[in-house]
């Protein structure tokens, strides 16, 4: 039987598909020898349903010869994710919220390599924001990847919070936390408050706030950020913003987990 076809189905997408899955499954992109060992695959062959994967722009090929994901498989996951039902759901509780406190509103969830943005509403007011949809959101220094770094099991964190930090030596740039004993600080007054903050680490001037939802197992389901300038939201918890947004986030955690 031809390779291109199997009963009921098309082999060689099958096989494709498969070789997809394992470049999904790995954080860092993969040399092609690595790859074809993962799936117990000669090179030669996982070379040409690579190829189809990198024409289609659901892999791409990094300058130092890597294979990663490309833009299309983002689109798709990203696609994916805006259609699930919960956040669906949350639309007119999110759209309330906007009204209420006239910010902008970042919707994020969680991915394997951090938090992505899958949803940004406009603020009311002009507000310079370079995070868009399809971004991924940095542990350290985001208000949203803050929250998930706190919320989340540390086994999934402690290694995306140790690249951030390895970058950053690279760099040249200094970013709090420093280290794991300074995030673990962190960690325990962003619990306590229940929201995570940032006043103008990623952008000049502007105020982040993140509050996270959570499921019926105790996980994030998604969070949501508040930004705005900081005469538009500023850090006081007592503001009734800031009120608003964990009691937006409040109210979606108990529709989740008690229906």
């Amino acid at each position: 039987m031809s390779e291109e076809k199997a009963q009921g189905g098309v082999q060689s997408l099958e096989v494709g598909l498969v070789v997809l899955d394992a470049l999904i499954a790995q954080r860092m992109p993969m040399m092609l020898k690595e790859l074809a060992e993962t799936l117990s695959m000669h090179p030669a062959k996982v070379h040409r349903y690579v190829v189809s994967l990198v024409r289609m722009g659901y892999a791409k090929q990094l300058d130092n010869g890597r294979y990663a994901l490309g833009d299309q498989a983002w689109h798709l996951g990203l696609s994916c994710i805006q259609r699930t039902d919960i956040i669906q759901a949350a639309q007119p509780m999110i759209y309330e919220l906007h009204r209420k406190i006239e910010c902008g509103l970042q919707i994020s969830k969680w991915t394997p390599q951090g938090p992505l943005i899958v949803q940004w509403i406009e603020p009311n007011q002009p507000v310079s924001v370079i995070t868009r949809v399809g971004s991924m959101m940095p542990l350290l220094n985001s208000a949203t990847g803050r929250t998930y770094a706190a919320f989340m099991a540390e086994g999934i964190v402690k290694p995306l919070l140790e690249k951030e930090w390895q970058e950053k030596q690279s760099q040249k740039q200094e970013v709090y936390p420093r280290n794991w004993i300074e995030f673990q600080k962190m960690k325990q007054n962003i619990i306590s408050l229940g929201a995570a903050t940032v006043s103008g680490d990623m952008l000049v001037g502007i105020n982040a706030i993140c509050v996270p939802i959570f499921n019926i197992h105790n996980e994030i389901e998604f969070c949501i950020a508040a930004l705005g300038s900081e005469a538009q939201l500023p850090i006081d918890f007592e503001h009734e913003k800031i009120k608003a947004l964990k009691g937006t986030a409040e109210a979606l955690t108990k529709y989740i987990t008690q229906g």
